[in-house]
């Protein structure tokens, strides 16, 4: 079936008692002032027979219309017909206001509500109805509908021209992906999955971004760059999604055999994806993992007054908590290294595994590229951690290295340290003196 243009009025698109807001949506949060501006923006419009409002991009998904596009729109115009007590005559409206929302979604509404409500008092009831009127029955949207089997295209369609809002991410695919991947959505799910979006410390962009991307393609001995005309990037785009779409675990694969019996599945930051409940279960223990790493390395590396971290901090030359603390520029890319490899070591040996030793290793072996380069790129990045090339030399896939490692001791005997030229903590203090 092909893709559907069509333009309806605001009335007849919302009398269509198929519309639905899918779990992957992001959460509804127009706030009150985007409620003033649609309402003076219809008030300075009165008069015109017909007025363009937007568009909308639709998705028909087993009998339902799902909304991809135009949700906030829709939701907040449905909540003007409920002030007026219009609802009855909008099968549709009264379905999106229907739907079970989250907390941060209940809240926007009830807002928007009480904002409604301001305007109508302020103009009088008369003169809002008129308003509202003019909405169903003279405002147009551009409605697309895609079909089943096009959803993607329905993403890459509202990505190319919603130039107003935040673009889908591609871990938005991936949820969309994973809940049509289990036998029931679950609201519990949908709900933490906002929570680790909208989390400061860690957002899930980030999460996938700077962290699980990299790891996962580093230690496989891929660089995750994109060529591009001049030079490459280092991001997490739609085109690596399949790396997180992971296997059906009733395949009947012989290496799936060991996670099909075990219940309560111990998660690892490298293991294979399985699709549905369990990807948001590794997600979530991924999202825990990656920032409990980060706490033990600030406790141990971060400047605190406490006097029982102050005498931790003292197992370490003062240069390199200089360097680890740097909000500069010149040592980001050298600290997302240093951040994944000791959160992957953690990851595979524990946290406790991780001695003086072994952090001051890896601390050098990641700020090596700062002191023996002017510049670093994301290809600098790429190359050095899985490509093992730095600066036409040879270097070690230390992230590869790490993955095939079966005990600490292991890990350390292998790393070549004349392929960072023998080079000591104190070395790179020196060579980054006031630099930090």
């Amino acid at each position: 079936m092909s893709i559907q243009f069509t333009s309806k009025k605001v009335g007849e698109l919302l009398k269509e008692g198929d519309l639905r807001i899918p779990s992957y949506q992001r959460p509804y949060k127009w706030n009150r002032k985007h409620i003033r501006n649609l309402f003076y923006d219809l008030r300075d419009a009165m008069g015109k027979k017909e007025y363009q409002i937007g568009s909308v991009i639709l998705h028909e998904n087993d009998g339902h219309l799902d909304i991809v596009d135009g949700q906030q729109r829709l939701i907040s115009i449905s909540l003007f017909l409920h002030l007026l007590d219009d609802l009855e005559n909008y099968k549709g409206a009264n379905q999106l206001l229907s739907a079970e929302f989250g907390e941060i979604s209940c809240y926007h509404a009830s807002e928007n509500y009480n904002e409604w409500k301001n305007l109508t008092q302020l103009v009088g009831e008369n003169e809002a109805k008129d308003i509202c009127n003019f909405l169903l029955g003279n405002c147009s949207v551009s409605v697309i509908t895609m079909p089943q089997k096009r959803l993607s295209e329905a993403f890459q369609l509202f990505d190319s021209q919603n130039n107003r809002g935040k673009s889908l991410e591609p871990h938005d695919l991936l949820k969309a992906y994973h809940l049509r991947k289990q036998d029931s959505e679950d609201e519990k799910i949908v709900e933490k999955w906002e929570q680790f979006v909208e989390d400061k410390e860690l957002s899930l962009k980030e999460l996938f971004d700077k962290h699980l991307f990299r790891m996962r393609r580093w230690s496989r001995g891929e660089t995750g760059l994109t060529n591009k005309r001049y030079g490459s990037y280092l991001r997490f785009t739609e085109d690596f999604i399949d790396d997180f779409k992971g296997v059906d675990l009733n395949q009947n694969f012989p290496y799936l055999e060991l996670y099909r019996h075990i219940e309560n599945l111990p998660m690892s930051i490298t293991m294979p994806i399985i699709d549905g409940s369990k990807f948001f279960e590794y997600i979530e223990s991924a999202h825990e993992t990656i920032k409990d790493h980060k706490d033990f390395l600030n406790e141990r590396l971060g400047f605190s007054d406490e006097p029982e971290r102050e005498e931790k901090n003292l197992l370490y030359p003062e240069g390199m908590l200089k360097i680890y603390n740097s909000s500069k520029g010149r040592y980001l890319k050298c600290y997302n290294l240093f951040l994944n490899i000791c959160s992957l070591f953690a990851d595979r040996f524990g946290k406790d595994a991780l001695s003086k030793e072994i952090i001051e290793t890896l601390f050098i072996w990641s700020y090596y590229p700062r002191v023996k380069s002017k510049a670093i790129y994301d290809a600098t990045v790429g190359n050095y951690a899985a490509d093992g090339r730095f600066r036409q030399k040879e270097v070690q896939k230390l992230f590869q290295l790490l993955s095939h490692a079966v005990t600490p001791n292991d890990f350390m005997v292998k790393i070549d340290r004349e392929l960072f030229e023998n080079y000591t903590v104190e070395k790179i203090i020196e060579e980054e003196k006031d630099k930090w």
